[in-house]
């Protein structure tokens, strides 16, 4: 491994001192570069400043979107958050309500029936207390029955 990297260093070395020890092909290259350098300045310079410039606005366009499209999406989730909150509390309070409607049948019904076990109670006492009344009017009935029967054997 390491004959490999020292053969790559001498590669590297000799490329460079041939540089220095050979002067034409500086100056070959020298002229080669600049020559490009017009061609691309003279021929290509402004389509490649109009491609990049292009780009340049197609990219910057896309950013402010994207800039534009996340701040939509923010204001969404803000309001779908105090969307949210607000059902939240809705649902709370007429949970709340739900139960002191609830409460207040209950109540109502509780009183309700104890207005008709009243009701029934004292009809029951009433029914009694004729029953009674009646009982006793019979019995009289029968008493005085048995004393004119009586009366009348004596007679």
């Amino acid at each position: 491994m390491n004959e490999i990297f020292e053969e790559a260093t001498q590669m590297i070395q000799a490329g460079l001192n041939s540089v220095f020890e050979r002067p034409d092909i500086l100056i070959f290259n020298i002229l080669a570069f600049a020559v490009l350098v017009f061609f691309v300045k003279r021929f290509m310079w402004k389509h490649v400043t109009n491609f990049v410039d292009a780009r340049q606005k197609a990219l910057n366009e896309e950013l402010d979107l994207a800039a534009k499209e996340r701040e939509y999406a923010k204001t969404l989730q803000e309001q779908s958050h105090k969307d949210y909150e607000q059902m939240k509390e809705e649902t709370r309070l007429l949970k709340e309500k739900l139960t002191l409607e609830a409460y207040k049948q209950q109540e109502e019904l509780i009183v309700g029936a104890k207005k008709e076990a009243k009701r029934r109670l004292e009809q029951a006492d009433k029914d009694i207390e004729f029953e009674i009344t009646q009982a006793n009017e019979q019995i009289k009935q029968s008493i005085k029955e048995i004393a004119f029967a009586a009366a009348e054997k004596i007679v």
